[in-house]
């Protein structure tokens, strides 16, 4: 039984590792490479690619997730390099320098910490484990200073980063789902939301504040992911489709979020308040093409491996949680920087 459990995880591990190595040599290639020809009809890899984009996609997070890694890290050494040479003394040396700075662990703090840890050692004497975490802490306290000196290098030394997470090849932003913000946007923001998460109702205006500032560069686009457990959100994006027929998505969008319950008479009490015609909206909401445009978004959801909301794709990077306008800004504004980059790049 055991044999079989540790072939299984590696036959697991293999199959990743060999899907990795596809993804690699896949990347090597140009999209437009010419892969196959039927008929004398090309297919390239960009072709492929956007046939499984949502397939290959968190395999390309992992590369991403890997490879930033490795490049902070190569960066890193050199900001090191660059200033143990510029100080004359060998790197370790310069380490040992970036350590330096008050550290201060009081006994408070070392029996603060030791309540709050006791458990954890049962086996050592009361002495012995004090000692153990004063040492912690102070450890902590000189990677604090480490971290702020490398910060400050970084300042320093001219650092430019030119690495781009994976883009989501096939277009989420698909010409159906509700848009608010400029058509060519240089940012999409593919918004994952349930009308009865509170979270969502909570992002709401932070969305609206990114609208308002970024209209001419960004645009957000709107997904359903009503989560088991709220009763009413699937019926809630139902509507809100059936809205969408009728030209008054994000009008009946805002009602509902602004609702302090929802259920089907309040969905039709909002269409009617929107001039809605009320035969047409709740044909839609009875009918399947309402229940089939949910559910496409809820697998699209699956295939980018969300299960919680809100939940956001900002130009094919993953992003979860209500966030703040302020962060939103700060994503906005690295992905606008780097494509301004791009661009200057481009044109040299």
């Amino acid at each position: 039984m055991i044999f079989h459990s540790s072939h299984g995880i590696r036959s697991i591990i293999w199959s990743n590792c060999l899907i990795l190595l596809f993804a690699v040599v896949a990347s090597a290639q140009s999209p437009e490479t010419v892969v196959a020809t039927v008929n004398h009809i090309e297919i390239t890899q960009k072709q492929v690619d956007d046939s499984i984009a949502a397939q290959i996609y968190p395999l390309e997070q992992q590369l991403y997730a890997i490879r930033k890694a490795a490049l902070e890290n190569l960066s890193t050494t050199k900001i090191l390099e660059s200033e143990a040479a510029a100080r004359r003394v060998p790197i370790e040396e310069l380490r040992k320098q970036l350590t330096l700075g008050e550290v201060n662990v009081t006994r408070a703090r070392v029996e603060e910490a030791y309540k709050q840890n006791a458990s954890f050692f049962a086996t050592m004497s009361p002495d012995e484990a004090r000692e153990r975490l004063r040492l912690d802490l102070e450890n902590q306290a000189r990677m604090k200073h480490y971290r702020a000196g490398l910060d400050a290098l970084r300042q320093k030394w001219t650092v430019t980063m030119n690495f781009s997470p994976p883009i989501f090849v096939t277009e989420l932003d698909d010409g159906v789902s509700p848009v608010r913000g400029a058509a060519n946007a240089v940012v999409t923001i593919v918004e994952f939301s349930d009308f009865e998460c509170p979270f969502c109702k909570q992002v709401q205006s932070a969305l609206k504040q990114v609208v308002e500032t970024y209209g001419r560069e960004v645009r957000l686009v709107f997904k359903h992911l009503p989560l088991e457990g709220h009763r009413n959100s699937l019926p809630a994006a139902r509507a809100a489709y059936c809205a969408t027929e009728q030209d008054r998505f994000w009008q009946f969008h805002d009602a509902l979020f602004a609702a302090g319950n929802l259920s089907p008479p309040v969905f039709e009490q909002i269409a009617s308040d929107l001039g809605l015609g009320l035969p047409k909206f709740q044909e839609c909401v009875a009918s399947e093409r309402s229940r089939a445009a949910v559910v496409k978004d809820i697998e699209a959801a699956g295939l980018l491996r969300l299960d919680s909301t809100p939940s956001f794709v900002v130009n094919g990077k993953v992003i979860k949680g209500a966030l703040s306008f302020a962060v939103f800004q700060k994503i906005i504004e690295q992905e606008l920087s780097q494509r301004a980059t791009q661009k200057q790049s481009s044109t040299n």
